[in-house]
Order: structure tokens, then sequence, then C-alpha cells
């Protein structure tokens, strides 16, 4: 067994396929990547279910606002 917190990373896998990977034991923590710019609501998107943003990476770094501070939250959308 891991001897300490295990770390699983999914590239593209959707959050109901990472959220399984915790309740059956193969992760302690999941990450988010791309998710986490791209919902500047994600904890409560996560908690009540609603759906979430479609990032686009070819804004991330471009030293603008966008893909920063012009994704929609939930009431928004």
């Amino acid at each position: 067994m891991w001897p300490g917190a295990l770390v699983l990373n999914r590239p593209g896998a959707d959050l109901a396929t990472r959220a399984k990977d915790i309740a059956d034991g193969r992760a302690d923590i999941i990450t988010l990547g791309t998710s986490a710019p791209a919902n500047p609501d994600l904890v409560e998107r996560v908690r009540s279910g609603a759906p979430l943003n479609t990032p686009v990476p070819a804004t991330f770094y471009s030293g603008g606002e966008t893909g920063y501070i012009d994704y929609p939250t939930r009431q928004d959308a």
C-alpha cells in the first residue's frame, strides 16, 4: 500500500470518474486541472452537481483577462 496520501491525475477523465476513484479507494486526492480556472465557483458546482464550464486552454497564461476572469459563474450562465 501507498504510505501517504495518493494523488491521482487522470487527464481527460470526467469528474464522476475521478470521484469514483476516491470512493473506490484508488486515490485520496484527485486533480481537477483545467476545471479550476474555468469554473470560478467550482466547489459550489461540484457540491450541487451542476455542469462545469468547458476550459479553453489556448487562453491560459496568455497575459490577458481572457481565460481567467471571464468564465461565467453558475448564476451568470
